[in-house]
């Protein structure tokens, strides 16, 4: 089960990405995805880093195109994201 860091930019508030990232934990429990961390760099609040747990790359791959809108509604600069996959 492979570990991946997420880092983003924002183009909405960090308050209004967090709000929109926990309301949508049900949906990535149901994926077999399990955020382990989620918070922005201390300095700049407008680039966040995520630190997740995902059964596969397959599975991650899928629900961001099943939950691309709802990803890109929370602020979420989809284009600047940078993803590492780290071993579990």
């Amino acid at each position: 089960m492979p570990t991946i860091l997420m880092t983003a930019k924002l183009e909405k508030p960090y308050a209004d990405w967090a709000k929109a990232f926990d309301s949508h934990k049900s949906a990535r429990e149901a994926a077999g995805i399990r955020a382990i961390y989620r918070g922005h760099q201390l300095d700049v609040p407008d680039t966040i880093h995520v630190l997740m747990s995902v059964p596969s790359m397959e599975v991650m791959e899928a629900f961001i195109a099943e939950h691309g809108e709802t990803i890109k509604n929370s602020g979420h600069n989809v284009e600047s994201t940078k993803v590492t996959v780290c071993s579990d």
